[in-house]
């Protein structure tokens, strides 16, 4: 079941996922450039939070867990290179679950 502090973070977790996306987003603007690695370190931040709170984290998580999915061109509705904020939330809670869950 999910506590309070587990729905928080993993509202948390999507929600900079949709920031960092967001801010690289338009494919006018940031034509030619390598969204892959201004997006490392937001994967990275990924891997450490479910590292440190999912049950089978401690026993590493890559920092590219979310690289393929922050990098994604598909664009939305609006034109953006940009997925949910509820579309990080599946993918996340996916990651969760298969990392054995919320400690």
């Amino acid at each position: 079941m999910k506590n309070v502090k587990t729905i928080n973070l993993l509202d948390f977790m999507a929600n900079a996922c949709y920031y960092a996306q967001s801010h690289c987003g338009d494919p006018e603007a940031w034509e030619g450039v390598d969204r892959d690695y201004l997006l490392q370190c937001t994967s990275y931040q990924m891997a450490c939070f479910l590292a440190q709170n999912t049950v089978e984290g401690c026993n590493g998580v890559e920092w590219e867990i979310v690289m393929d999915d922050l990098g994604d061109d598909t664009l939305d509705e609006d034109g953006m290179m940009c997925k949910s904020v509820d579309e990080w939330k599946k993918i996340l809670g996916g990651l969760v679950e298969e990392l054995g869950g919320w400690k």
